[in-house]
């Protein structure tokens, strides 16, 4: 039977979050507030002073020169002296502006209007990141020149009017102190203009890691499905792209201090030199093309390391989940063996991208070095004269473009690898989400309404499958033979529109040729497989509605049809409240027993307790050794498959919805147990509730207001359990057999 396959998406489902929401709405709830101006906070932090307190981290309330030399952690280092050591209580909490939640909805509307204008194939994750990020980052670099500016300045002017002034014979010594002064400040601005550069791209980066990873989490918790990536690629998605993305904000803008030295280097050594003055700036010129070249290697190297990165990651998570059984099969070797396989691959593609990254930051040093020889011995072989002054200040003008080409390697290896994860971030935030029913019923007394409906699962991830059967007739119709039944298929399969799936909806192609339509009908099968056919279904606001059948009829598929899981193709849903599901196979979170009932709600003790009692967990609690407060292993590993399941029950009650679906939620539990649950907690907690409830256990039927049989993919007998006893169906043959001690006979659908 058809289980929900992400755990995340079923918590989802049990919160009640909403899956889905149009790009409108969407951007109405993601807009934020401008109190002021967009860059009112940014303003107050150019001012060079500020002596105001009303932000409780102090980052916020530092001015300009605080920024620059950091002085707003004094009160933090000198904590820190004096205690020796540091708790999470000594330091402040972070700042709102560092917010995830505050930058995500941020980015998240950014990448809605770029949806919007774009669409989704056109929509540039990049220029969403840049947009994002742009304005400290122009900041940043108007920094980072005035660095590069004043380290130029410095060795370029002021060290050769000292250098001039040693050679005179007569003193001037205001003249010589403006220049050790003009050195000075020169150094000062060139320290804190930098301070100010990574203090802007540190923050920068914070904010872009927070909010991209956060958006990441967000969407994977929406995902319809993961068939279209492995779970180690999204995990290796959340834990090594994001701080791609960091380190791509915090150093990739130092690349942009480069070429302004080179030119500006290049320009003064010509003046000083002459033509000779072209071969040592070439030499750093031409540094910046095998850069070039190095990042595409790196961005090579890069991709073909995140695929085997997914694939270990992969193959570990599955020996951890399966551990009891590699053990008990004694398959530990062969399996360590398969991962040391693949991570020796890994291995050795890290270690040539590793080669390569050896190479340019060992060359960049010395390109000073190479600059210099190059020079002086052209200068000096074609017969130029060379002073002291003009050789130290060329030496010196080359030593203060060193900085721009030892951060190259590093800018150049961060923008590379964080393209890489850009498209893969953007190959996630693509993928198909989870659509809740948005249509109310036109009734406002009814909760749940399915018109005509056709449902089809989507199996592109999955082998080839053989076409879906037909239609099954009602059973009032006269039924046909398979043969004759094949027959009709096949001619309404040509007469009928070919249908192809696009974001959940259908195309219609008129009119294809035999060849073109038996070639798009071979991928439909690929892609869809149909499980629902014309579903008719009304059920009113708290009714108990039972739902049974055979063995792969279609019972888990109608409510994943309610939830959104299934592709509509024809028909219509509407849902009239909120959801709480309880799937056939609990879903645990590793913490106390309370923290998986409560879910992230407040405690509310006198409901706390109905919900232990309505599901029976008072007996366990008494054995467990810290009562609710014992915490609860890996998906429930200490406790026992009916107490899991009563655990999954208790979090659904406890949430209180409007419409409940529970699937089949009496099946792991011992008879005594199973009837007091369902007489004290379906039938009295949820009274008043909308309660869908499928079983396999026909004796519950009895007492519910409507009993739905469904076989083969359709509602085939509908009513009370005494109108379905009269009509004689299968439903009154199973549940007589069931009477009399006989094993029902059950039908798979293959």
């Amino acid at each position: 039977q058809i289980e929900c396959q992400d755990a995340l998406e079923a918590a989802a489902r049990a919160e009640g979050l909403p899956l889905d929401t149009s790009v409108h709405s969407q951007l109405r709830m993601l807009d934020e507030d401008h109190h002021k101006s967009k860059y009112h906070h940014g303003l107050n932090a150019l001012k060079p002073i500020r002596t105001t307190s009303k932000h409780q981290h102090p980052v916020d309330n530092a001015g300009l020169f605080s920024c620059m030399t950091f002085s707003w952690l004094t009160p933090l280092a000198h904590r820190a002296y004096k205690k020796g050591e540091l708790f999470m209580d000594d330091v402040w909490s972070l700042s709102r502006h560092e917010s995830s939640d505050v930058n995500c909805r941020r980015l998240e509307r950014l990448w809605q209007e770029e949806l919007k204008e774009s669409g989704p194939d056109d929509a540039s994750l990049r220029r969403v990141v840049w947009i994002f990020c742009r304005t400290r980052l122009i900041i940043s670099i108007v920094c980072l020149m005035i660095t590069q500016l004043a380290g130029f300045s410095g060795p370029a002017f002021v060290v050769k009017h000292l250098l001039e002034y040693t050679q005179q014979s007569e003193s001037n010594l205001q003249y010589s102190l403006f220049l050790v002064f003009g050195i000075f400040m020169t150094e000062i601005v060139r320290s804190w203009s930098l301070a100010l550069t990574w203090a802007l791209n540190y923050r920068t980066g914070v904010r872009l890691r927070g909010a991209i990873l956060t958006m990441a989490f967000k969407k994977i918790l929406k995902l319809k499905n993961i068939k279209e990536k492995s779970l180690g690629e999204l995990i290796n998605v959340c834990s090594n792209d994001g701080q791609r993305m960091f380190e791509a904000a915090a150093v990739g803008s130092l690349l942009a201090g480069g070429p302004i030295v080179a030119i500006l280097g290049m320009v003064y050594n010509v003046i000083i030199l002459g033509p000779t003055g072209f071969l040592g700036s070439a030499v750093f010129i031409l540094f910046y093309p095998a850069m070039m070249f190095v990042s595409r290697l790196t961005a090579y190297f890069r991709r073909k390391c995140v695929s085997t990165t997914d694939e270990r990651v992969q193959k570990m998570n599955e020996v951890l989940n399966y551990i009891k059984f590699i053990k008990m099969y004694a398959w530990v070797k062969p399996f360590s063996q398969n991962v040391q396989k693949i991570r020796e691959e890994e291995r050795k593609i890290l270690e040539r991208a590793g080669y390569f990254q050896s190479i340019t930051v060992g060359v960049a040093p010395i390109v000073v070095v190479i600059a210099s020889v190059v020079t002086f011995s052209v200068h000096m072989v074609l017969g130029y004269d060379l002073t002291a002054a003009q050789a130290f200040t060329v030496v010196t003008v080359f030593n203060s473009m060193t900085f721009a080409l030892k951060v190259t390697p590093f800018s150049v290896k961060s923008l590379s690898e964080a393209s890489v994860s850009v498209d893969r971030f953007k190959s996630l935030f693509l993928m198909e989400e989870v659509h809740m029913i948005k249509k109310k019923p036109a009734n406002p007394h009814t909760a749940i309404e399915v018109k005509n409906a056709t449902l089809a699962w989507d199996f592109s991830h999955a082998s080839v499958q053989s076409s879906p059967k037909l239609t099954p007739k009602v059973k009032k119709e006269k039924k046909v033979t398979k043969g004759k039944k094949e027959k009709m298929k096949l001619q309404n399969e040509g007469q009928q529109a070919v249908l192809a799936e696009q974001k959940g909806h259908l195309l219609v192609d008129n009119d294809p040729s035999p060849e073109e339509e038996n070639k798009i009908i071979h991928l439909v099968n690929l892609r869809l497989q149909r499980t629902l056919y014309n579903i008719e279904l009304e059920i009113e606001k708290g009714k108990l509605v039972g739902i049974c059948g055979s063995v792969g009829s279609g019972k888990t598929s109608l409510i994943s049809a309610i939830l959104g899981q299934m592709t509509l193709l024809e028909g219509s849903i509407a849902v009239s409240g909120t959801f709480a599901y309880v799937a056939q196979q609990a879903w645990i979170l590793n913490a106390t027993l309370r923290d998986n009932i409560l879910f992230g709600k407040e405690y509310d003790e006198e409901r706390y307790n109905t919900v232990l009692n309505g599901c029976c967990l008072r007996p366990d609690l008494a054995i467990l050794p810290n009562g609710d407060l014992t915490e609860i292993g890996e998906r429930g590993a200490n406790l026992s498959g009916g107490q899991r399941q009563r655990i999954s029950l208790a979090r659904a009650l406890y949430s209180d919805r409007s419409i409940y679906i529970l699937d089949d939620p009496l099946s792991a539990l011992d008879a005594h147990v199973g009837n007091h649950i369902f007489n004290s907690a379906i039938r009295k907690h949820l009274k008043s509730k909308t309660v869908l409830f499928i079983t396999r256990q026909l004796q519950y039927l009895v007492d519910c207001d409507e009993v739905i049989f469904m076989k083969e993919g359709c509602i085939t007998e509908r009513g009370s359990h005494e109108e379905l006893m009269n009509l004689n169906g299968d439903y009154a043959t199973i549940f007589n057999n069931l009477q009399l001690g006989e094993t029902p006979h059950i039908e798979v659908a293959v």
